[in-house]
């Protein structure tokens, strides 16, 4: 079954090559890693001893240095607002679009436009299928924001006052604990929730039915297929994620070293650099876009060999 479904799925990939257009949409959110880089080299090049001397209120609210931190979280803000909201949209509308074509692929020819808008009519759904099955890991993600919130005003407190250094190890050490075990829960919650959603949107495409109906029916489809699920998983997430982290394991030392070199006070070598981070960016893109298609393709016809 494996090895078929791997050559209908390339067979596809080749004979429609717009699937590649849609996987790009799926890994856009790999082109941010230049821009946290470029944000990474001006926090360490900023001066932190600089906001230790401001006193007064006037100079927090009024000095150049404060001004330079505010525009720096800012564009993180913008950074992580652009690659958590914005690319999963973009991300969840991709993979409508190629879950669908794959669906009508053998009953008519299928155009990147007419997939695209397909894949609006689902977009609802899917998201209302991420939030039912990424809820846990929200839940553990805001339970670690609590207790971090609890543990700094604990500590401020103690600021305050002259506590032993035993209430202040055994509080810090608790609050660490606590953290270290939400964090623990984190990555396998955030897998299986990764696989889950990947089944579920498939479930809803092939049977028309709600995010909610859906990823009900998707866990009852697992149940009476766990080993051919278990066998997908190993076979279409872990082949792709060896790939894409040589992927990363060479480009991304190479991308920070000519990010590096944007910063030279040498006009040609900055824009000899700027060249060279776009291409390697860009080729970098296409090669996880071309991947990330590919896997789509795979699940969305394993699921269909399931279905029947």
């Amino acid at each position: 079954m494996t090895s078929d479904l791997l050559a209908r799925s390339l067979k596809l990939l080749r004979q429609n090559q717009f699937f590649i257009w849609l996987g790009l949409g799926m890994s856009l959110s790999s082109l941010f890693g230049t821009g946290w880089r470029l944000w990474l080299a001006q926090v360490v090049d900023f001066d932190f001893a600089q906001l230790a001397g401001l006193q007064s209120i006037e100079a927090l609210l009024f000095s150049s240095e404060v001004a330079q931190m505010q525009q720096l979280l800012i564009r993180g803000l913008l950074l992580a607002f652009g690659q958590f909201v914005l690319v999963w949209l973009v991300a969840l509308w991709a993979e409508a679009g190629v879950i669908t074509a794959v669906t009508h692929h053998a009953s008519q020819p299928i155009t990147l436009r007419q997939s695209l808008r397909w894949g609006r009519q689902w977009l609802g759904r899917f998201l209302a299928i991420d939030l039912l099955v990424f809820f846990p890991w929200f839940l553990i993600a805001l339970l670690m924001f609590l207790v971090m919130i609890i543990l700094a005003l604990v500590l401020v407190s103690f600021a305050r006052s002259e506590p032993s250094a035993g209430a202040v190890l055994l509080t810090t050490g608790l609050g660490v604990t606590c953290m270290i075990g939400l964090a623990g829960l984190l990555l396998p919650v955030g897998l299986g929730s990764l696989w889950y959603r990947l089944l579920a949107f498939r479930e809803a495409v092939l049977h028309g039915v709600e995010g909610r109906t859906a990823a009900r029916q998707t866990w009852q489809r697992i149940r009476q297929n766990f080993g051919d699920v278990f066998v997908l998983i190993v076979v279409l997430w872990g082949g792709p994620t060896m790939l894409l982290g040589i992927l990363n394991f060479i480009t991304s030392p190479l991308l920070t070293w000519l990010t590096s070199l944007t910063t030279s006070d040498t006009i040609a070598l900055q824009t000899m650099s700027w060249l060279a981070v776009t291409a390697v960016s860009l080729l970098a893109w296409l090669l996880r876009g071309i991947v990330t298609a590919f896997v789509a393709i795979a699940w969305t016809l394993a699921y269909q060999n399931l279905k029947e």
